[in-house]
C-alpha cells in the first residue's frame, strides 16, 4: 500500500515538474475563448463586408435620387429610381441580412439634398455559442449638388420654325418652341437657385434669329443714337426735292376743274379712285384744294412753295390734252430722278410727291429712346418705334472658307467678344426695318420683308442679362420689376430666319468679365471662381439670304459680310466660318460650350463649336430635349455624396 501511495505520488510530481503537461491544461482552458474570438473576428469580418455593401448601395441610391430629380422636392419617381439602384447594388438577403426597405427622402432643412438610410442585421455563426444570434448594421447617405459659382447663358433659337410640330415622346405631338420653354424650366430644377454663400447660380437668355434683341441693355456710349444728334445710315427713301421757279404764272389749282369752275372734272378724264359709280363714271363727291397762287415756303418735308406749272394728266405720264389751262394739272418738278416712283394720295387723288431711293442718313438720337416717333420713309403720319435689335459695328467682308479660326481677324468688330466701343466705326447702330426698303426699277409699295410677316427682318424677344432667380416664379435679382424666370420663357415666339453667328457672339459677350457687360460679370461676391456656360440649342441650319435685312444690314446693297453680288450659298459659307470664329473665342475665354440640336440640324459645323464630343446632344422629340437639358444641368451642378 504504501508503495503504490509512493508510486502516485511521484507520477503527480513529475508531472508537476514537468512543463509540457501544462500546454496540455492550458489548452484545454482556453478552447473556449479562442472560439468566442476566432468566430467573433470571422463574424465581425462578414459583417463588416456587409455594412461596406450596403454603404455602396445607399450611396449609389441617393445619387441615382438626385440626378432624378427635376423639382425641388423628391417625387415617388424619383424615390422609386434611388431604391432601384440601392437594390441593384445591395439585393435583399445579401450575407444572408434580414429583409428591410431603405428610408429614401428629401432633407427637410433643404429639399434640394437627398437622404437616404437602412437598418439591417446579420446572423452569426461562431458566435452563436456565447448567445451572440445578430450583429445590427445601419448605414446613412445624403446626395447634393456641389455648384460652386455658374454662369449659364442659354442662347436659344427661336425662329419660324421652332412652330413645326414634333414628336412628345409619349405618343403625342407638341411644338419644338413647347418643346424648349419645358425643357429650359427642367434646366432650372434641376440646377437650382443656388446660394450666394456657398455656390452662386446666375441664368442669362439669349433668343436669336437673323438678329438678336439687345440694344436696351447697352450704354448710351455704345450705340450709334446715345447722343443727340447721331445719325446712321439706311437703306431707305425719301420726298425728292422741287423746283421752286413756275413754269407759268397763271393760277394753278390743286386737283381737277371743270371749264370756269372749280368743280371736278368728271366722267374719264377724272381721277379713276375717286369714282364711286363705275357704270356712268360721274364723281359722287368732289375734294377740293385751295388756290396756290403765291409762295408758302420750304421744300419737302416742310411746306411745298410754289406749285408749278405743267401739261402732264392725273397719273404724272399722259400728257393732257392742249385745250387750254383749265384741262391743266399741277406737277412739282423733280431736281432727281434717280429710283423714283408715284406715291398714291388721298381718296379723290392721286398724289404727284415722289420718293427717291437710296443710302439715306437718318437721325436716330430719337428713335432708340424707345417711343413712337414719325416715320421718315413715309409723309402720312406713319410712326415708327425701336424695338431693340441692333445692327453690328464695322467689320471686313473677306472672310471666308479658309479664313482660320483660331482668332478673330483684324477688323472684324462684329466677332470681337470683349470689344468697348470708342468710336461710331466701333459702335452697336440701331436696327430700323421700318424705314429700309429695296433699290430696284421699280421700287415697291412697302418693304420688302413686310410681305413675309417680318421673317426677312425678325427682331425676336429682348435678351435678358446674366442674373440670379431664386425660383421660377421669381423676378431676376437685378430687375425685380421684370417678369420671372417662367413668364419669361412661355413668352418666347418663333419668327425669322436662322443666324447662328449673332446668336454666339452675343451669348459669349453677355459672359465675357472683359468686354462691354464687365461690370456684371467679375468676381463673385464669395471670392470663389465661377463656371461659365453656355446651352447653345437650335433646330436649323444656317442661313444667310442675301435680302434679308438682319444685323449686318442687307448684303445685296451694303456689302458688309460679303461683295454686293455673293450668292446666298457662298453667304451661308461665310455665316458658318464666322461661327465657328465666335465659338473658338468663346472657348478660349474658358467658356464652355453645350450643343443641343434636333437631328434634322446636326452638322459637323454645330459639333465642332461644342467643347468635345460629350458636349453635343441630339434630340429627336420633346421628352429627349427635357432630358438633355437635365443631363447638362447635372454635368454642370456636379452632383455628389455630401455624407
Amino acid at each position: 500500500m504504501g508503495k503504490q501511495i509512493k508510486r502516485a505520488m511521484t507520477f503527480l510530481g513529475r508531472l508537476r515538474r514537468n512543463q509540457a503537461g501544462n500546454t496540455l491544461a492550458m489548452v484545454a482552458a482556453a478552447v473556449i475563448p479562442l472560439a468566442a474570438l476566432i468566430g467573433g473576428g470571422v463574424d465581425m469580418s462578414r459583417a463588416y463586408m456587409a455594412k461596406a455593401r450596403l454603404q455602396q448601395a445607399c450611396d449609389a441610391g441617393a445619387l441615382a435620387g438626385r440626378r432624378s430629380m427635376t423639382t425641388s422636392a423628391m417625387t415617388s419617381t424619383d424615390i422609386a429610381e434611388a431604391q432601384k439602384f440601392f437594390n441593384f447594388n445591395f439585393p435583399q438577403n445579401t450575407f444572408q441580412t434580414d429583409s428591410f426597405t431603405p428610408n429614401i427622402r428629401s432633407d427637410p432643412s433643404l429639399t434640394t439634398t437627398v437622404l437616404v438610410s437602412a437598418d439591417t442585421r446579420i446572423p452569426t455563426t461562431i458566435m452563436r455559442i456565447l448567445g451572440f444570434q445578430y450583429l445590427d448594421l445601419s448605414v446613412s447617405c445624403s446626395s447634393k449638388f456641389d455648384i460652386g459659382n455658374t454662369d449659364v447663358m442659354l442662347v436659344l433659337d427661336t425662329t419660324g420654325s421652332m412652330s413645326s410640330n414634333i414628336s412628345d415622346g409619349a405618343g403625342g405631338t407638341t411644338t419644338r418652341i413647347a418643346a424648349l420653354r419645358q425643357a429650359v424650366r427642367a434646366f432650372y430644377d434641376t440646377l437650382g437657385p443656388g446660394n450666394t454663400n456657398t455656390g452662386r447660380v446666375r441664368y442669362g437668355f439669349m433668343p436669336y434669329a437673323s438678329n438678336v434683341n439687345v440694344g436696351r441693355l447697352l450704354p448710351t456710349t455704345a450705340l450709334v443714337g446715345g447722343t443727340a444728334g447721331d445719325a446712321w445710315g439706311y437703306n431707305s427713301r425719301q420726298m425728292t426735292y422741287y423746283n421752286d421757279t413756275p413754269a407759268s404764272t397763271s393760277t394753278c389749282y390743286r386737283g381737277y376743274k371743270s371749264s370756269g369752275s372749280n368743280s371736278c372734272r368728271t366722267g374719264s378724264n377724272g381721277p379713276t379712285n375717286a369714282q364711286s359709280d363705275s357704270s356712268n363714271g360721274d364723281l359722287a363727291t368732289c375734294r377740293s384744294w385751295a388756290q396756290a397762287t403765291t409762295s408758302i415756303s420750304g421744300n419737302y418735308p416742310n411746306t411745298i412753295t410754289r406749285i408749278t406749272y405743267s401739261a402732264y394728266s392725273w397719273d404724272g405720264v399722259t400728257p393732257f390734252p392742249s385745250s387750254g389751262n383749265n384741262n391743266k394739272k399741277c406737277v412739282r418738278q423733280e431736281v432727281t430722278t434717280t429710283h423714283t416712283s408715284n406715291v398714291t394720295g388721298g381718296t379723290g387723288n392721286t398724289s404727284l410727291d415722289k420718293w427717291s431711293y437710296n443710302k439715306i442718313n437718318l437721325t436716330v438720337s430719337d428713335y432708340v429712346r424707345g417711343t413712337a416717333i414719325p416715320n421718315p420713309a413715309y409723309n402720312d403720319g406713319t410712326t415708327s418705334t425701336w424695338g431693340g435689335c441692333i445692327e453690328e459695328p464695322d467689320t471686313i467682308n473677306t472672310i471666308n472658307s479658309s479664313t482660320s479660326s483660331s482668332s478673330v481677324p483684324t477688323g472684324a468688330n462684329d466677332l470681337n467678344i470683349d470689344l468697348i466701343p470708342d468710336s461710331n466705326a466701333t459702335r452697336w447702330r440701331p436696327f430700323w426695318p421700318d424705314v429700309s426698303w429695296y433699290r430696284t426699277s421699280t421700287p415697291a409699295t412697302s418693304p420688302y420683308w413686310s410681305s413675309w410677316g417680318g421673317d426677312q427682318a425678325a427682331c425676336p424677344a429682348a435678351a435678358r442679362p446674366l442674373a440670379e432667380y431664386t425660383s421660377r416664379d421669381a423676378a431676376p435679382s437685378n430687375d425685380p420689376s421684370a417678369t420671372s424666370f417662367n413668364a419669361y420663357v412661355n413668352s418666347l415666339e418663333p419668327w425669322g430666319f436662322t443666324n447662328h453667328t449673332t446668336g454666339m457672339v452675343w451669348g459669349a459677350r453677355m459672359m465675357s468679365p472683359n468686354g462691354i457687360f464687365a461690370a456684371n460679370n467679375g468676381a463673385a461676391p464669395n471670392g470663389f471662381t465661377i463656371s461659365r456656360h453656355v446651352i447653345f440649342m437650335t433646330d436649323g441650319a444656317m442661313t444667310a439670304a442675301d435680302g434679308n435685312y438682319d444685323g449686318w444690314g442687307i448684303n445685296r446693297l451694303d456689302g458688309r459680310l460679303a461683295p454686293t453680288g455673293t450668292s446666298t450659298d457662298d453667304l451661308v459659307t461665310i455665316q458658318n466660318k464666322r461661327f465657328s470664329i465666335a465659338c473658338e473665342a468663346a472657348k478660349r475665354r474658358g467658356i464652355t460650350i453645350w450643343v443641343i440640336v434636333f437631328a434634322s440640324a446636326s452638322n459637323a459645323t454645330l459639333n465642332s463649336c461644342a467643347s468635345s464630343t460629350d458636349h453635343v446632344a441630339v434630340s429627336t422629340n420633346a421628352a429627349a430635349l427635357t432630358t438633355q437639358f437635365t443631363t447638362i444641368a447635372q454635368n454642370i451642378g456636379g452632383l455628389r455624396l455630401s455624407q
